[in-house]
């Protein structure tokens, strides 16, 4: 029992970790596509009498170019992999040649390394081309290619390219439907485990019930995700522009549904309609339920909706939980008939041309940071070892992709010179127990590179950890594996982690505060929007509304916020960390809110233009949403550093500042509706972001 339970436990933290199972596809095509050409290559050199340096090659770069290649579109993806045989062939013969005259392979491998960052602003081709430039020149390095091994050196490298293409177009080519599919049973996983938290009357765990919210958001972003690279209609039985909208249906209410189980008092009795109508959600939470029990759950919860008495929480509560039975019921309905048809390779989607920016693009600023480090990096790496001076070169480099701020590159340069560390103690005891055994070594190298790339996404350090232990067995595979050669490498990634760290601090430094405060502000502006454009369709029903997608891209600003933050969150300084806390919980809460006030907008968009409310209560409304705006200004100077008053009213326990407001109107004087939807949520809303300003009351009893 106990090791069934366990086993559960594992294979829910798995699904929870990685909704979908995106990363297990992305690591398992990785690891495959590198298998394949080290099959190929490894039967090639006996055939041919190769040294063990060509299959290396040829694996690395099916490895980088099955990892690189990010494209949106599956076309987009296989033009991207065949442009890759250029970069790597001229990186491969570059380093060859130069590698004959001594230092100039060290400026021929700057020069690379910034290029392989300017080509950046071509977006995820141009990345892509550059770092599988970037990592042939280097391994060609580290195996000591000469000029004379470039034929068959470019003959590896196809060969790579060639399984990479295998992997992506016939072994695991995308499968739009089997995708959704996942994603919303995660879905649906998230939800239950937000239900499972905000029903538990016994133990009411906020920090858990938080953190399971952010990954309903997280999972419901996924699916979002999923309709840009994919037409809904070519797998479903709807449109992309359906399913978003079932989606964010099923997100708000399942979010509102917890919000109101959560304020309800644990010492009564949930009343016999709030139960069954729960019992009917978690009905519908299940993946396959029979069509029986989800008419029986709908039933059920719609006769409990009717009955409820929505002068109290318990009542609302009821009706929530039912407009959560529908929306799962649709998602199931849309999921249970799918075309089956996979998707027709389609262009690129249009994207709006970037505003011209004075001084240099960002790009060139990086590049010009990575050459700075690099050259650096090259200088003192000799220093340590003339003969592996290109790891701290590797590890300057490597800080800056993928971040910008000083505090990112300092956390991700943390995080490096601490997986190596504990990937050199790894790899020194695997290669101790392994020895010479060729065959096992080939395969804790597949293992180290399917654990890397599936824990990435966790954090960095394990990306270098299993990326060390996999140097060691190629070190042990090319007979060169010694301790001291591992202890090498510690120095020199200290030494390209200082450098790399020192020069984002002083060409072109980039803030880690200003850029979230730059953040935060642009989320803030997206949230005056979309509560402009809720209140809006509240006060006018009937028309037309995107307030689907603005919740989305409002989403997107929120997850921005989280990154730029993150680094802060860690910083040395206990008050900063407080700080910063503070205000990324309450943008998470506050978001939360405004997925109600669109869902109130959604809701009047659907109604009859004659249900508009009466002129006083959309005054009311629209003086409430000047409030909420006030509040948001105030909250953009908080974060910006000023020192400002708490707003009017904001000590107030109540915390009914907008109800206020709405004087003649406190919501159970109003029906069940947008406007009723629209005052709780505004009410909500301006709450949490009182909650990010500093109250003097607060800091004294601190």
């Amino acid at each position: 029992m106990q090791l069934a339970a366990l086993t559960g436990t594992i294979g829910r933290f798995l699904v929870d970790s990685d909704p979908g199972r995106l990363r297990l596809r992305s690591a398992s095509a990785t690891t495959l596509a590198l298998t394949l050409a080290m099959i190929a290559l490894f039967g090639f050199i006996r055939i041919a009498d190769q040294p063990v340096t060509v299959a290396m090659l040829g694996t690395i770069v099916a490895m980088q170019s099955s990892a690189a290649v990010k494209d949106r579109q599956q076309r987009s993806r296989v033009v991207t992999t065949l442009l890759l045989f250029f970069p790597a062939v001229a990186a491969v013969s570059l380093a060859a040649v130069l590698s004959q005259f001594g230092k100039a392979a060290d400026v021929g491998f700057i020069v690379v390394l910034f290029c392989a960052v300017w080509v950046r602003r071509f977006g995820p081709r141009g990345n892509a081309l550059g770092m599988v430039a970037f990592i042939s020149y280097f391994f060609a390095l580290f195996l000591r290619a000469t000029p004379g091994q470039i034929p068959v050196l470019a003959l590896a490298v196809v060969v790579g390219l060639s399984a990479s293409l295998l992997v992506r177009t016939v072994i695991l080519p995308d499968r739009p439907a089997v995708e959704v599919r996942r994603l919303v049973r995660a879905l649906r996983n998230a939800s239950s485990s937000v239900l499972e938290v905000a029903t538990n009357r016994d133990e009411y765990d906020l920090p858990v019930l938080r953190r399971r919210l952010d990954r309903l958001g997280e999972t419901a972003l996924m699916i979002d995700d999923w309709l840009d690279r994919h037409d809904a209609a070519r797998s479903l039985s709807v449109t992309s522009a359906d399913l978003a909208l079932r989606v964010f249906d099923a997100q708000v209410a399942t979010e509102q549904l917890a919000s109101l189980l959560w304020s309800l008092d644990p010492g009564t009795i949930m009343p016999s309609g709030l139960t069954n109508a729960i019992a009917s959600v978690q009905v519908c939470l299940q993946h396959h339920p029979p069509e029986e029990d989800r008419r029986a759950a709908r039933k059920r919860a719609a006769a409990a909706a009717d009955r409820a008495d929505l002068s109290l929480s318990e009542g609302i509560a009821t009706v929530v939980a039912y407009r959560v039975v529908q929306a799962l019921l649709a998602i199931h309905h849309i999921t249970s008939h799918a075309l089956g048809a996979a998707d027709s390779v389609d262009s690129e989607p249009d994207t709006p041309p970037e505003e011209a920016k004075s001084g240099l693009n960002p790009s060139t600023k990086a590049a010009i940071q990575v050459a700075v480090a690099t050259s650096a990096a090259a200088i003192l790496g000799e220093l340590v070892s003339p003969d592996r001076w290109y790891w701290a070169v590797l590890t300057a480099f490597l800080v800056f992709t993928g971040v910008s701020t000083r505090g990112e590159i300092l956390t991700r340069a943390g995080h490096r010179i601490v997986g190596t560390i504990a990937g050199v103690v790894a790899g020194v005891l695997l290669a101790s127990l392994v020895g010479n055994h060729q065959r096992l070594q080939l395969i804790l190298l597949v293992i180290c590179v399917f654990c890397a790339f599936y824990l990435v996404a966790v954090a960095y350090a394990w990306l270098t950890f299993f990326v060390t232990v996999l140097l060691a067995m190629l070190y042990g595979l090319l007979g060169d594996f010694s301790v001291e050669v591992l202890e090498l490498r510690i120095a020199e990634t200290a030494v390209g982690g200082v450098v790399g760290i020192a020069s984002a601090y002083f060409i072109f430094s980039t803030g880690t505060r200003a850029t979230l405060v730059e953040k935060v502000d642009d989320y803030l502006d997206r949230m005056t929007e979309l509560i402009d454009a809720g209140i809006d369709s509240v006060v006018t029903p009937g028309g037309e509304t995107d307030l689907v997608a603005e919740t989305r891209h409002l989403d997107n600003a929120l997850q921005s916020v989280i990154t730029a933050g993150k680094p802060l969150r860690m910083g040395p300084a206990a008050r900063s960390r407080r700080s910063v806390r503070r205000v990324l919980r309450g943008l998470q809460v506050s978001n939360r809110s405004a997925h109600a006030l669109a869902r109130a907008g959604v809701n009047a968009a659907r109604a009859d233009p004659d249900t508009a409310p009466p002129e006083a209560t959309a005054a009311a409304l629209r003086k409430a949403a000047t409030r909420v705006r006030g509040t948001i200004d105030t909250v953009k100077q908080v974060v910006g550093g000023n020192l400002v008053d708490p707003p009017e009213g904001a000590t107030d326990a109540s915390g009914s500042r907008v109800s206020m407001v709405l004087g003649v109107t406190g919501t159970s004087d109003i029906p069940p509706g947008p406007v009723r939807g629209a005052i709780r949520a505004l009410s909500n809303l301006d709450r949490a972001l009182v909650e990010v300003i500093p109250h003097p009351d607060r800091t004294s009893r601190r």
